[in-house]
Protein backbone atom coordinates (compact mmCIF):
# COMPACT_ATOMS: atom_id res chain seq x y z
CA UNK A 1 0.00 0.00 0.00
CA UNK A 2 1.65 3.66 -1.01
CA UNK A 3 2.55 5.81 1.41
CA UNK A 4 -0.46 8.76 2.47
CA UNK A 5 0.41 12.42 2.05
CA UNK A 6 1.04 14.57 4.66
CA UNK A 7 0.05 18.25 5.00
CA UNK A 8 1.51 20.16 1.72
CA UNK A 9 2.71 24.04 2.75
CA UNK A 10 1.64 24.58 -1.46
CA UNK A 11 -1.90 23.63 -3.14
CA UNK A 12 -1.37 20.45 -5.44
CA UNK A 13 -3.04 22.02 -8.07
CA UNK A 14 -4.75 25.76 -8.18
CA UNK A 15 -6.39 27.95 -10.38
CA UNK A 16 -8.66 31.15 -9.67
CA UNK A 17 -11.78 29.76 -8.55
CA UNK A 18 -10.31 26.90 -6.28
CA UNK A 19 -7.38 25.00 -4.95
CA UNK A 20 -6.52 21.31 -3.57
CA UNK A 21 -4.47 21.31 -0.78
CA UNK A 22 -3.04 18.19 1.24
CA UNK A 23 -4.62 18.73 4.77
CA UNK A 24 -2.71 15.65 6.34
CA UNK A 25 -3.78 11.62 7.16
CA UNK A 26 -3.90 11.22 3.35
CA UNK A 27 -7.00 13.96 2.97
CA UNK A 28 -6.80 16.73 0.49
CA UNK A 29 -9.18 19.48 0.77
CA UNK A 30 -10.89 20.98 -1.87
CA UNK A 31 -10.98 24.74 -1.63
CA UNK A 32 -13.45 26.93 -3.06
CA UNK A 33 -11.77 30.80 -2.93
CA UNK A 34 -14.03 32.75 -5.84
CA UNK A 35 -16.26 35.53 -5.57
CA UNK A 36 -19.13 34.29 -3.29
CA UNK A 37 -17.64 30.73 -4.85
CA UNK A 38 -19.95 31.27 -8.01
CA UNK A 39 -19.57 28.17 -10.16
CA UNK A 40 -18.22 28.77 -13.34
CA UNK A 41 -16.49 26.48 -16.01
CA UNK A 42 -13.05 27.20 -14.34
CA UNK A 43 -14.39 25.77 -11.11
CA UNK A 44 -15.74 22.48 -12.75
CA UNK A 45 -12.52 22.12 -14.43
CA UNK A 46 -10.34 22.04 -11.14
CA UNK A 47 -13.11 19.75 -9.68
CA UNK A 48 -12.41 16.91 -12.51
CA UNK A 49 -8.40 17.70 -11.94
CA UNK A 50 -8.84 17.36 -8.24
CA UNK A 51 -10.88 14.03 -8.23
CA UNK A 52 -8.03 12.77 -10.49
CA UNK A 53 -5.44 13.51 -8.09
CA UNK A 54 -7.17 12.83 -4.97
CA UNK A 55 -8.31 8.99 -6.43
CA UNK A 56 -4.45 8.32 -7.67
CA UNK A 57 -3.12 9.97 -4.47
CA UNK A 58 -5.13 10.28 -1.23
CA UNK A 59 -7.59 8.71 0.87
CA UNK A 60 -10.29 11.17 0.53
CA UNK A 61 -10.97 14.72 0.20
CA UNK A 62 -12.98 17.40 1.68
CA UNK A 63 -14.98 20.24 0.01
CA UNK A 64 -14.99 23.67 1.66
CA UNK A 65 -14.28 27.49 1.91
CA UNK A 66 -12.83 29.66 4.34
CA UNK A 67 -15.60 32.35 2.88
CA UNK A 68 -18.20 33.21 4.22
CA UNK A 69 -20.77 31.36 2.09
CA UNK A 70 -19.92 27.58 0.67
CA UNK A 71 -21.72 28.58 -2.93
CA UNK A 72 -24.38 30.95 -4.29
CA UNK A 73 -24.68 28.69 -7.45
CA UNK A 74 -23.92 29.09 -11.32
CA UNK A 75 -22.69 32.58 -12.83
CA UNK A 76 -25.97 34.08 -13.88
CA UNK A 77 -24.29 36.67 -15.40
CA UNK A 78 -22.83 34.42 -17.82
CA UNK A 79 -25.59 32.33 -18.47
CA UNK A 80 -27.73 35.31 -19.12
CA UNK A 81 -25.16 36.84 -21.80
CA UNK A 82 -24.83 33.23 -23.60
CA UNK A 83 -28.60 32.82 -22.89
CA UNK A 84 -29.08 36.34 -24.97
CA UNK A 85 -26.88 35.75 -27.24
CA UNK A 86 -28.52 31.75 -27.70
CA UNK A 87 -24.90 30.24 -27.14
CA UNK A 88 -26.78 27.25 -26.11
CA UNK A 89 -23.75 25.10 -26.39
CA UNK A 90 -21.93 27.03 -24.03
CA UNK A 91 -25.23 26.67 -21.67
CA UNK A 92 -25.07 23.03 -22.52
CA UNK A 93 -21.64 22.29 -21.41
CA UNK A 94 -21.79 24.13 -18.33
CA UNK A 95 -24.39 22.61 -17.21
CA UNK A 96 -23.52 18.48 -18.57
CA UNK A 97 -20.37 19.81 -16.18
CA UNK A 98 -22.38 20.58 -13.35
CA UNK A 99 -24.19 17.11 -13.58
CA UNK A 100 -21.11 14.98 -14.43
CA UNK A 101 -19.04 17.15 -11.57
CA UNK A 102 -22.21 16.25 -9.10
CA UNK A 103 -22.34 12.72 -10.19
CA UNK A 104 -18.82 12.00 -9.82
CA UNK A 105 -18.66 13.53 -6.46
CA UNK A 106 -20.09 10.27 -5.00
CA UNK A 107 -18.85 7.85 -7.56
CA UNK A 108 -15.51 8.57 -7.27
CA UNK A 109 -13.25 5.80 -5.72
CA UNK A 110 -12.50 7.86 -2.80
CA UNK A 111 -15.19 9.61 -0.12
CA UNK A 112 -15.84 12.87 -0.72
CA UNK A 113 -17.49 15.19 2.61
CA UNK A 114 -19.35 18.54 1.89
CA UNK A 115 -18.41 21.22 4.74
CA UNK A 116 -21.02 23.46 4.09
CA UNK A 117 -21.62 26.90 6.14
CA UNK A 118 -23.42 30.05 5.25
CA UNK A 119 -25.25 29.97 2.24
CA UNK A 120 -25.59 26.75 -0.60
CA UNK A 121 -27.86 27.76 -3.34
CA UNK A 122 -28.49 26.73 -6.17
CA UNK A 123 -25.66 24.86 -7.54
CA UNK A 124 -23.97 24.98 -4.76
CA UNK A 125 -26.86 23.23 -3.12
CA UNK A 126 -26.20 20.73 -6.15
CA UNK A 127 -22.71 19.86 -5.15
CA UNK A 128 -23.53 19.39 -1.44
CA UNK A 129 -26.20 16.86 -2.73
CA UNK A 130 -23.19 15.06 -4.81
CA UNK A 131 -20.96 14.59 -2.18
CA UNK A 132 -21.27 10.83 -0.18
CA UNK A 133 -21.72 13.08 2.82
CA UNK A 134 -22.13 16.48 4.30
CA UNK A 135 -20.68 18.14 6.99
CA UNK A 136 -23.09 21.17 7.74
CA UNK A 137 -22.19 23.29 10.35
CA UNK A 138 -25.18 24.76 12.12
CA UNK A 139 -25.74 27.66 10.62
CA UNK A 140 -25.83 26.59 6.67
CA UNK A 141 -28.95 27.94 4.53
CA UNK A 142 -28.89 25.00 1.72
CA UNK A 143 -31.87 25.80 -0.83
CA UNK A 144 -32.62 25.13 -4.27
CA UNK A 145 -33.61 28.70 -5.68
CA UNK A 146 -33.70 28.27 -9.24
CA UNK A 147 -37.15 28.81 -10.30
CA UNK A 148 -36.97 32.91 -8.61
CA UNK A 149 -34.21 33.42 -11.61
CA UNK A 150 -37.37 31.68 -14.22
CA UNK A 151 -34.74 28.33 -14.41
CA UNK A 152 -35.64 24.56 -12.67
CA UNK A 153 -32.55 22.57 -10.44
CA UNK A 154 -30.55 21.50 -13.89
CA UNK A 155 -27.39 20.50 -12.14
CA UNK A 156 -28.94 16.93 -10.59
CA UNK A 157 -31.04 19.45 -8.06
CA UNK A 158 -34.47 17.58 -8.86
CA UNK A 159 -33.30 14.52 -9.94
CA UNK A 160 -31.96 14.20 -6.05
CA UNK A 161 -34.91 15.54 -4.58
CA UNK A 162 -36.94 13.00 -6.75
CA UNK A 163 -34.73 10.19 -5.36
CA UNK A 164 -34.69 11.24 -1.50
CA UNK A 165 -38.56 12.57 -1.10
CA UNK A 166 -39.00 8.77 -1.37
CA UNK A 167 -36.30 7.62 0.35
CA UNK A 168 -37.39 4.78 3.40
CA UNK A 169 -40.76 4.05 1.48
CA UNK A 170 -41.35 0.33 0.35
CA UNK A 171 -41.33 0.82 -3.51
CA UNK A 172 -43.74 0.55 -5.83
CA UNK A 173 -46.52 1.50 -3.96
CA UNK A 174 -49.83 2.72 -4.71
CA UNK A 175 -49.61 6.48 -6.58
CA UNK A 176 -51.87 7.45 -3.30
CA UNK A 177 -49.06 6.23 -0.80
CA UNK A 178 -46.61 8.13 -2.77
CA UNK A 179 -47.80 11.81 -3.87
CA UNK A 180 -47.76 14.06 -0.72
CA UNK A 181 -43.68 12.79 -0.48
CA UNK A 182 -43.62 13.67 -4.02
CA UNK A 183 -46.03 17.02 -3.68
CA UNK A 184 -43.75 17.83 -0.48
CA UNK A 185 -40.58 17.74 -2.68
CA UNK A 186 -42.23 19.55 -5.35
CA UNK A 187 -43.27 22.57 -3.43
CA UNK A 188 -39.96 23.00 -1.92
CA UNK A 189 -38.78 23.50 -5.49
CA UNK A 190 -41.39 25.50 -6.70
CA UNK A 191 -41.07 28.00 -3.62
CA UNK A 192 -37.64 28.22 -3.74
CA UNK A 193 -37.37 27.05 -0.32
CA UNK A 194 -34.10 28.15 1.77
CA UNK A 195 -33.10 26.35 4.91
CA UNK A 196 -32.68 28.75 8.31
CA UNK A 197 -30.49 26.38 9.52
CA UNK A 198 -28.73 22.91 8.98
CA UNK A 199 -32.14 21.35 11.12
CA UNK A 200 -34.48 22.88 8.90
CA UNK A 201 -32.59 21.23 5.78
CA UNK A 202 -33.19 18.00 6.95
CA UNK A 203 -36.76 18.13 7.00
CA UNK A 204 -36.43 19.71 3.58
CA UNK A 205 -34.41 17.00 2.50
CA UNK A 206 -31.39 19.32 1.38
CA UNK A 207 -29.27 17.00 4.33
CA UNK A 208 -30.08 13.72 4.79
CA UNK A 209 -30.75 12.12 8.30
CA UNK A 210 -27.05 10.42 8.17
CA UNK A 211 -25.56 13.56 7.68
CA UNK A 212 -23.40 15.51 10.54
CA UNK A 213 -23.99 18.96 11.90
CA UNK A 214 -21.19 20.79 13.69
CA UNK A 215 -22.09 23.23 16.22
CA UNK A 216 -18.68 25.13 16.73
CA UNK A 217 -17.00 26.68 13.72
CA UNK A 218 -13.61 26.30 15.11
CA UNK A 219 -13.76 22.44 14.62
CA UNK A 220 -16.03 22.08 11.43
CA UNK A 221 -13.87 21.60 8.84
CA UNK A 222 -12.08 19.53 11.17
CA UNK A 223 -14.96 17.45 12.04
CA UNK A 224 -15.62 16.75 8.05
CA UNK A 225 -11.77 15.92 8.12
CA UNK A 226 -12.79 13.43 10.46
CA UNK A 227 -15.63 11.92 8.97
CA UNK A 228 -13.64 11.31 5.66
CA UNK A 229 -11.06 9.42 7.24
CA UNK A 230 -13.73 7.34 9.22
CA UNK A 231 -15.20 6.35 5.69
CA UNK A 232 -12.30 5.40 4.45
CA UNK A 233 -10.83 3.45 7.61
CA UNK A 234 -14.26 1.58 7.00
CA UNK A 235 -13.60 0.22 4.00
CA UNK A 236 -15.14 2.91 1.59
CA UNK A 237 -16.74 1.70 -1.89
CA UNK A 238 -18.81 3.95 -3.83
CA UNK A 239 -22.71 3.38 -3.65
CA UNK A 240 -24.91 1.83 -7.21
CA UNK A 241 -26.20 4.43 -8.83
CA UNK A 242 -29.83 4.39 -7.78
CA UNK A 243 -33.33 3.54 -9.45
CA UNK A 244 -35.23 6.45 -9.11
CA UNK A 245 -38.81 5.86 -8.65
CA UNK A 246 -41.05 8.21 -10.88
CA UNK A 247 -45.07 8.67 -11.22
CA UNK A 248 -44.84 9.57 -14.79
CA UNK A 249 -48.10 11.47 -16.45
CA UNK A 250 -50.56 10.87 -13.00
CA UNK A 251 -47.91 12.34 -10.93
CA UNK A 252 -47.51 15.36 -13.83
CA UNK A 253 -51.79 15.90 -13.94
CA UNK A 254 -52.07 15.71 -9.89
CA UNK A 255 -49.55 18.63 -9.47
CA UNK A 256 -50.58 20.64 -12.13
CA UNK A 257 -53.42 20.70 -11.12
CA UNK A 258 -52.54 22.08 -7.72
CA UNK A 259 -50.75 24.90 -10.07
CA UNK A 260 -53.53 25.89 -12.18
CA UNK A 261 -55.39 26.01 -8.30
CA UNK A 262 -53.21 28.45 -7.29
CA UNK A 263 -53.22 30.51 -10.23
CA UNK A 264 -57.00 31.12 -10.48
CA UNK A 265 -56.60 31.74 -6.92
CA UNK A 266 -54.54 34.57 -7.90
CA UNK A 267 -51.23 33.24 -5.64
CA UNK A 268 -48.96 32.66 -8.47
CA UNK A 269 -48.31 34.20 -11.64
CA UNK A 270 -48.81 32.94 -14.92
CA UNK A 271 -45.11 31.91 -15.79
CA UNK A 272 -44.58 30.94 -12.05
CA UNK A 273 -46.63 28.05 -13.22
CA UNK A 274 -45.18 27.74 -16.48
CA UNK A 275 -42.39 27.35 -14.70
CA UNK A 276 -43.67 24.64 -12.17
CA UNK A 277 -45.28 23.06 -14.65
CA UNK A 278 -41.87 22.16 -16.21
CA UNK A 279 -40.68 21.20 -12.99
CA UNK A 280 -43.53 18.26 -12.63
CA UNK A 281 -42.76 16.83 -16.02
CA UNK A 282 -39.24 16.35 -14.70
CA UNK A 283 -39.92 15.15 -11.35
CA UNK A 284 -42.39 12.71 -12.37
CA UNK A 285 -39.94 11.47 -14.82
CA UNK A 286 -41.76 12.47 -17.61
CA UNK A 287 -44.29 11.32 -20.42
CA UNK A 288 -44.44 8.15 -18.96
CA UNK A 289 -47.69 5.87 -18.69
CA UNK A 290 -47.26 4.57 -15.57
CA UNK A 291 -44.82 4.87 -12.65
CA UNK A 292 -41.91 3.17 -12.51
CA UNK A 293 -38.03 2.94 -11.77
CA UNK A 294 -35.80 5.13 -13.83
CA UNK A 295 -32.15 5.92 -13.64
CA UNK A 296 -29.90 8.80 -12.81
CA UNK A 297 -29.09 9.73 -16.33
CA UNK A 298 -32.64 9.68 -17.64
CA UNK A 299 -33.84 12.17 -14.93
CA UNK A 300 -30.60 14.53 -15.68
CA UNK A 301 -31.68 14.19 -19.37
CA UNK A 302 -34.87 15.45 -18.26
CA UNK A 303 -33.36 18.49 -16.53
CA UNK A 304 -30.58 19.25 -19.14
CA UNK A 305 -33.64 19.30 -21.55
CA UNK A 306 -36.22 21.90 -19.38
CA UNK A 307 -33.62 24.08 -18.37
CA UNK A 308 -32.00 24.88 -21.76
CA UNK A 309 -35.09 25.26 -22.86
CA UNK A 310 -36.06 27.76 -20.07
CA UNK A 311 -32.85 29.75 -21.06
CA UNK A 312 -34.75 30.89 -24.06
CA UNK A 313 -37.04 32.43 -22.81
CA UNK A 314 -37.59 36.07 -22.41
CA UNK A 315 -39.30 36.18 -18.77
CA UNK A 316 -36.28 33.58 -17.72
CA UNK A 317 -33.90 36.73 -18.78
CA UNK A 318 -35.90 39.31 -16.96
CA UNK A 319 -36.03 37.47 -13.65
CA UNK A 320 -32.36 36.58 -13.91
CA UNK A 321 -32.07 40.40 -14.61
CA UNK A 322 -34.19 41.46 -11.48
CA UNK A 323 -32.20 39.15 -9.80
CA UNK A 324 -28.73 40.66 -10.11
CA UNK A 325 -30.14 43.97 -10.04
CA UNK A 326 -31.33 42.89 -6.87
CA UNK A 327 -27.68 41.62 -5.84
CA UNK A 328 -26.01 44.83 -6.56
CA UNK A 329 -28.40 46.89 -3.79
Amino acid sequence: MSMLKVTDTKPIISNADASLIGIGDGIARFELHSKLNIIGDGMLEMFDAALDEVETNYAGMVVATEAKHFSVGLNLILLLERAKSKNWEAISETLRKLQAVCTRLRTASKPVVAATSGMALGGGCELAFGADAVQAFTESSLGLVEVRVGLIPGGGGTKEMALRCLDGQTLPAPIQDLFPHVNKAFETIRESTVSQNAAEAVGLGYLRQTDAISSNQETHLEDAKRLVLSMHETGYNPPEPPQIFVLGEEGIARLNLQTHLLRQADAIDGYTQHLANQLAYVLCGGALSVPQFVTEQYLLDLEHEVFLSLCGEQETHARIEATLQKSKK
